[in-house]
């Protein structure tokens, strides 16, 4: 589909062009998914690029993770999608899925040149990738592979073999690139070719829901009845009057399997992560607002310490983490349980400053 530009004399359309016609590589491509693997449609934790398999010496163009702990093998063509890609993909995706977590951290390690280094923490960079994808609930990793497979035009027969490994509970996606030149720059689409794109109106006029989602069926039923044990179900439900008696959002958004989100225009200001014995309650605030060891005093909790084990995490009372998340914003991770005061004026007042600091971020 073409790209126009509006301009005072009325719609003109952009240039389409091919990564042959401007003299780019797959490697320009490349360079491009691991800048922003957000392209591809999804959150990755990008580990590797051009990365040899043992033994066999094949080599694959990126390797990354997803947030189901799923290993994602990432295969870019410049010219057409044919059907040698597919099959070169699913080797790759039988090889690694004998890789164990060892393997997986070693090649994190050689990709982000952290060799040697005794402060990297394979676990910790994969659970914070996993909280900003919205996923509390860390999963195991290479419990399952998929395949994404990228390139300017998909053959027929490619996209048949892959429908049909979809049909068979293979995990694959093929995304087109299309390339527009505009004067001096490089504007790329992609599209999501397969899975089939569905139509936002295809559910108008039926009543069927996923069984296997009953969250997307009744998300409140779902947080407060099946993930909340009722102290936690308890704490909620204040909560949300807290919230929504004293500020403007939009929510509580119940859809999602392991949070309730509370948004602000685009962004989720507030993103609850419901458990049986605490509520996780994920701030997005502006980098600098908020100081750990002065908001634990002044909400009367523990620091939580990244470094303490499970059982000590576990253990803790209500705790609070500040967790920078990038230049302009800082996250803030506060555990509460039953001991928690939610009608102290000191946790009103937080959420008020929290409120007016993700104003400032969202302005960034």
């Amino acid at each position: 589909m073409p790209i126009w530009k509006i301009t005072a004399k009325g719609p003109i359309k952009v240039t389409e062009t091919k990564l042959k016609q401007e003299r780019l590589l797959e490697e320009h491509l490349e360079d491009w998914i691991v800048a922003a693997p957000t392209l591809l449609g999804e959150p990755l934790l990008i580990i590797g690029r051009q990365v040899i398999i043992p033994d066999v010496k094949d080599r694959l163009d990126i390797l990354a993770l997803d947030p189901q702990g799923k290993t994602t093998v990432i295969e870019l063509k410049r010219g057409k999608l044919k059907d040698p890609v597919d099959m070169q993909a699913l080797r790759y995706a039988s090889y690694l899925s004998r890789w164990r977590y060892q393997e997986l951290e070693g090649q994190a390690r050689a990709y982000l040149e952290r060799l040697g280094d005794p402060s990297f923490n394979f676990n910790e960079l994969y659970e914070q990738f996993c909280a900003e994808a919205g996923i509390d609930e860390v999963p195991d990793l290479n419990s399952d592979q998929r395949i994404i497979i990228v390139g300017s035009e998909v053959k027929d027969k490619l996209g048949s073999v892959a429908l049909w490994l979809r049909e068979h509970n293979v995990d694959i996606k093929v995304v087109e690139v299309e390339l527009f030149r505009e004067a001096d720059s490089i504007l790329v689409q992609p599209h999501i070719i397969i899975p089939l794109p569905v139509s936002k109106f295809s559910e108008i006029g039926h009543g069927a829901i996923d069984p296997s989602k009953p969250w997307a069926a009744d998300g409140r039923s779902w947080h407060l009845d099946q993930r909340c044990s009722p102290k936690t179900r308890q704490l909620l439900v204040r909560l949300d009057d807290i919230i929504r008696d004293n500020f403007e959002v939009e929510g509580p958004r119940w859809d999602q399997k392991f949070y309730v989100a509370y948004r602000v225009g685009n962004y989720n200001w507030l993103a609850v992560n419901t458990h049986s014995s605490t509520l996780i309650l994920d701030f997005l605030v502006k980098a600098g607002a908020f100081n750990q060891t002065e908001l634990a005093q002044r909400l009367g909790v523990q620091e939580f310490d990244k470094e303490d084990s499970l059982a000590e995490k576990l253990g803790l009372p209500s705790s609070v983490q500040v967790r920078n998340r990038n230049s302009a914003t800082d996250r803030i991770i506060l555990r509460i349980k039953e001991d928690f005061d939610l009608d102290g004026t000191a946790f009103l007042d937080f959420l008020k400053d929290a409120y007016r600091a993700f104003g400032r971020a969202s302005q960034n």
